[in-house]
């Protein structure tokens, strides 16, 4: 019994000793005299975290005597770094952040594949929030990239709704999309893509401008666009709907909702959305005629008023879900679902059946995405192996056809499936400095399968065969690594990517392709002083062959056959970018300010030149080489932010810049005419955004989007103004200023929900090209300028974390 008591005792006093040594830090975070809900506390690098509650408060245990280092990141603040020692007299501690009036310090992945915050990384990183994409009632990804210094999205197609995203001036091929730092943006669903985002699921984007080859593989050569989507952190909901109104005929609404769940022991933790839009198509043009054309091509019969759509219609459905589970402090995975619906038609009498009205291009595209994703650390953080596996299967049935065609129906099938390892190690000082490298595998096989459905045969009174016009696989085989060193003044990252692709195409294996390319990547920084720092880069890019075109998919309207050939000698193209920037980012009293300077410039070695020839049975070839001219685009673009109070921040960026050809380039077919621009580029153009909090509760913002004038070509066969166009034309576009208006009133619903109505107009001055073509053989893709006319709206929406 003694024994037992002394052990008894023994214990007690362990636990006591282990309690003493253990304590309970409480803690709250405030920006001046408001309370901050919801900021993330990391300690020590992350080997702890918490985040605070609805009322900016927190709790956690650490030991008694130990210094740690906290770290508080909050959206819209400054970040935090404070040491505190716990003891049992002192174990309350108190953040105060400084807003973020200008977003200057947000966590980005996109610059060196690991999170850092964006005024510390070796290259300029831009960043669209979710936060900026709502506010101003965007619905897609592709309608908030225009805010960013060199990026404009245009239309390219007033029949189908195609559209492309241009850096620095150079055509969407070059630029590569991500999704969760993924490149699962197959040239299939890059068309019609930046359109099938929903805001609902965007946490933020970030854009990398200029060679990115060496982290992100092929089509990197403009740069790096990387979507990242929203992930759990806390309980919080949304919900909401906007309706708008282009002339009180025709509509577009949407709906959305998205939910964070957590669980009590914050292990598991998902994200949800869905969101829900519906877009009447719209005619520019209704009091414009045409004529039907006779054998020789002249125009005869009476006129016709013109109902060809320049907005296509769309009916688009988006849901899915991410979900987290922490095995332990070292352990993480998460898997990403997601479903999207896209149904879009132009051309004219939507009511009828696409192969009985005079144009129709149209799709009704599926697309089913899964990601599985496993995060391990090492104890003290300093190793951190990423294993991914992401796939994607597209199915997309289309129509493109004219003159009531029953050869114009289609299917296009894709599948891409992205896996691949990354380690990330500390190597801790290195030589006055802190060294991050980065290694990794990848694998990308890409397959698509693109064809023109059998019809019934009037005149030959039969079925015809299905005819392929694309069937090929690529596969990728990836190795990657780098290295970044930081220091007080300097940082210096080297870097390079060895690239494998086998492109095999089923149709015609003489027109296989095995490219080997390897690219490096040098990024310098040096700052100046607290407020000044210079960045400047060199990197090289490729881009490989592809047999998938969506340009030749839409030619095909006439019931020809199709064919492919690449040249036997084709290489694939290569690209050299320089760039240099300066950032000047200071606080005057209460003004915030930030500027940025950066030139750029970018060559294009071996262009893909593709040339259209038809065959004297009528089968349409398209010809692959490497064009003999060299593409140049060089420039500077300029960005300016201010906030000279809490109550109105103003943001500006701009760009000047050259795009041509070393000689003259013709436009696609052997007897088209010559051009050295770069067609669909405006040498400036830019943005301007200006948030204005009028009271607590009523606020306004105003955005702006500068278009220049650019050299665009218009080919023959259809009427504007009333006059059957017979000669190809370059036209020099006028100057376009889009600019949009909302205000907004939010308030209490309940005590854990706000409410937010807002109302504004897109487009004001009704900035649209002055011409729009007419008739049935017009050229669909003469569209330029902003791809909406003025639209009239209202939005509501509701949720525990609206601000």
């Amino acid at each position: 019994m003694k024994n037992l008591l002394s052990f008894i005792s023994l214990f007690v006093l362990f636990c006591s000793y282990l309690n003493a040594h253990t304590i309970k830090v409480k803690g709250h975070i405030t920006s001046g005299k408001d309370h901050v809900p919801y900021a993330n506390i990391s300690i020590n690098n992350g080997q702890k975290g918490v985040f605070s509650d609805a009322q900016g408060h927190f709790e956690i245990e650490l030991e008694e005597g130990n210094t740690y280092s906290f770290t508080v990141t909050m959206v819209g603040y400054k970040e935090l770094n404070q040491e505190f020692t716990p003891t049992k007299r002192e174990h309350d501690i108190h953040f105060n952040l400084m807003k973020d009036l200008l977003e200057l310090n947000e966590v980005i992945v996109s610059s060196s594949r690991r999170a850092q915050s964006r005024q510390e990384t070796s290259s300029v990183v831009n960043v669209v929030g979710s936060e900026f994409l709502t506010k101003n009632d965007f619905k897609v990804v592709g309608e908030g990239l225009n805010f960013i210094p060199g990026t404009r999205v245009e239309s390219t197609c007033g029949n189908c709704g195609s559209s492309q995203l241009r850096l620095n001036g150079l055509e969407g091929p070059y630029t590569q999309i991500l999704i969760d730092s993924r490149p699962l943006f197959s040239g299939l669903v890059g068309v019609y893509g930046l359109e099938q985002i929903p805001v609902a699921m965007i946490d933020q984007v970030e854009v990398v401008r200029g060679g990115g080859s060496v982290l992100y593989g092929a089509n990197a050569i403009g740069g790096t666009v990387n979507i990242i989507t929203k992930s759990p952190e806390f309980n919080a909901y949304e919900i909401g709907s906007n309706f708008g109104t282009i002339d009180g005929k025709s509509h577009d609404y949407n709906m959305y909702f998205n939910t964070s769940l957590v669980s009590k022991n914050e292990k598991t933790s998902g994200y949800f959305y869905g969101s829900y839009r519906k877009r009447d198509a719209w005619n520019a043009n209704p009091n414009d005629v045409y004529y039907h054309l006779d054998d020789q091509g002249m125009p005869v019969g009476n006129p016709i008023k013109d109902d060809f759509s320049e907005l296509t219609s769309l009916n688009t459905m988006s849901f899915g879900t991410k979900v987290y589970h922490q095995f332990s402090d070292y352990n993480k995975v998460a898997v990403d679902l997601k479903y999207t619906h896209d149904q879009r038609r132009g051309g004219n009498k939507l009511d009828l059946p696409e192969d009985e009205a005079d144009i129709t291009e149209g799709i009704d595209m599926h697309i089913g995405t899964a990601m599985i994703n496993h995060d391990w650390y090492s104890k003290d953080k300093k190793f951190h192996l990423n294993n991914y596996l992401s796939g994607q299967y597209v199915h997309r049935d289309s129509y493109y056809g004219a003159y009531q065609a029953k050869d114009g129906f289609g299917l296009t099938t894709g599948r891409t499936i992205v896996g691949g390892s990354q380690l990330n190690i500390n190597l801790g000082d290195i030589a006055n400095g802190t060294s991050y490298f980065v290694a990794g595998v990848e694998y990308i096989n890409d397959q698509i399968n693109d064809k023109k459905l059998a019809y019934f045969d009037d005149e030959n009174g039969k079925y015809t065969d299905d005819a392929t016009v694309s069937n090929q696989i690529s596969s990728t085989y990836a190795v990657f690594a780098q290295n970044e060193w930081v220091s007080n003044k300097w940082s210096v990252l080297i870097g390079a990517r060895w690239d494998f692709v086998d492109i095999i195409d089923r149709q015609n294996h003489e027109n296989d392709k095995r490219v080997n390319s390897i690219n490096p990547r040098i990024n310098l920084k040096y700052k100046l002083n607290k407020t000044m720092q210079l960045r400047g880069g060199f990197a090289t890019g490729f881009r490989a062959p592809q047999m998938f075109s969506e340009d030749l998919h839409i030619e095909v309207t006439s019931g020809q056959g199709v064919r492919t050939q690449l040249d036997p000698n084709l290489k694939p193209e290569s690209s050299v970018s320089y760039n240099l920037a300066w950032d000047f980012d200071k606080t005057f009293g209460i003004v915030q300010t930030y500027f940025l300077v950066e030139g750029f410039y970018t060559k294009i070695k071996d262009r893909f030149d593709n040339q259209y020839n038809y065959l004297d049975d009528g089968t349409l070839i398209l010809y692959k080489r490497n064009s003999t001219s060299d593409a140049m685009v060089q420039g500077i673009n300029l960005e300016a932010r201010i906030a000279p109070s809490e109550k109105i921040a103003v943001q500006a960026a701009y760009t000047i810049q050259s795009s041509k050809y070393e000689e003259e380039n013709q436009w696609g077919d052997e007897d088209s005419s010559t051009s050295k621009y770069i067609l669909r580029t405006p040498n400036q153009y830019g943005s301007l955004t200006m948030d204005y909090k009028l009271t607590n509760q009523w606020t306004a913002s105003m955005t702006g989007v500068y278009t220049g004038s650019m050299h665009v070509p218009y080919l023959p066969g259809g009427f504007i103004n009333g006059e059957l166009t017979t000669q190809e034309e370059l036209i020099k576009t006028e100057q376009f200023f889009d600019m949009g208006l909302k205000i907004a009133y939010r308030t209490k619903l309940t005590k854990q929900a706000n409410i937010q109505i807002g109302a504004g107009v897109k487009n004001i001055f009704n900035q649209m090209q002055s011409n729009f073509a007419s008739g049935i053989d017009k050229d669909a893709a003469f569209v330029y300028g902003p791809i909406s006319p003025r639209l009239f709206y209202i939005d509501v929406k509701i949720g525990n974390l609206l601000n």
